[in-house]
């Protein structure tokens, strides 16, 4: 079995992660390594999930074919689900789906999440990104959800973010009273995270070959560390067959 790639590692573990009771996880825009996980899950652990992709609600229970792992979120081969909707409906008849994942341009200490862009100081952008795209409501209402950062480097982790897509402050979301369950874990291409009881973010574990000093130097603010740090477990065999063999069919993952 060759080595997992970065996003094939992050689909294994966002799918390990999931919980007992997590029965409606719905996945977002570009983000192929959150669907596989889904769908991995689905396959696994979570027999009963009911995966929401796009406009379709996929139950994979029966053993039907899942759908495929593709760049972008509409692409047409994806819509072979039991049932589609319009999304509003996806709120006012499923309630809040248990699960959600986001991306962002900016990641800082207290879990504050930016995907708007990077203004420039005049009024204008240093670099525009796609807004918000449902991530205030989603991190407000979901029971829990996940950061995957595609980057980290401190342009991409920095002590406060530049604007907030998605409130992820411990102290303020109790403060605010919102109801969802806030941030499970946050994945990068050097490490998994969480934060401490004060909030603040802790290295979990570190990917197999990353030093501590790499992070440390990737990073714009100190993080919490544990005494120890563990490696990430890397993917079993028996993962990768599944995630490979029938959710990305294509080597989406594996060629990212």
């Amino acid at each position: 079995m060759t080595e997992p790639s970065i996003n094939e590692l992050f689909a294994i573990l966002l799918a390990r992660d999931l919980r007992e009771d997590d029965r409606t996880i719905m996945v977002g825009a570009n983000m192929p390594m959150a669907r596989a996980a889904a769908v991995l899950a689905s396959l696994t652990t979570h027999p009963d999930v009911r995966v929401l992709i796009g406009l379709g609600v996929h139950g994979l229970g029966d053993g039907a074919d899942p759908p495929g792992v593709y760049p972008f979120l509409f692409d047409p081969r994806t819509l072979i689900g039991e049932a589609l909707m319009f999304q509003s409906r996806v709120f006012d008849d499923m309630n809040r789906p248990d699960v959600f994942f986001f991306g962002g341009l900016q990641l800082d200490r207290r879990g504050n999440l930016n995907l708007f862009g990077i203004p420039d100081g005049e009024g204008g952008w240093k670099m525009r990104g796609p807004g918000s795209l449902a991530l205030a409501t989603m991190s407000t209402y979901c029971k829990g959800y996940y950061i995957v950062m595609p980057s980290h480097d401190p342009r991409t982790f920095v002590e406060r973010v530049s604007l907030i897509s998605a409130l992820g402050d411990a102290t303020e979301r109790r403060r605010l009273k919102l109801p969802g369950g806030g941030i499970r874990m946050v994945l990068s291409p050097l490490g998994v995270f969480d934060f401490d009881d004060a909030g603040d973010m802790r290295v979990r574990s570190l990917h197999a070959g990353v030093t501590a000093d790499q992070v440390r130097e990737a990073t714009g603010f100190e993080l919490v560390w544990p005494d120890e740090v563990p490696v990430t477990p890397a993917p079993t065999d028996a993962e990768l067959e599944v995630l490979r063999g029938r959710v990305d069919v294509h080597g989406t993952l594996a060629a990212s």
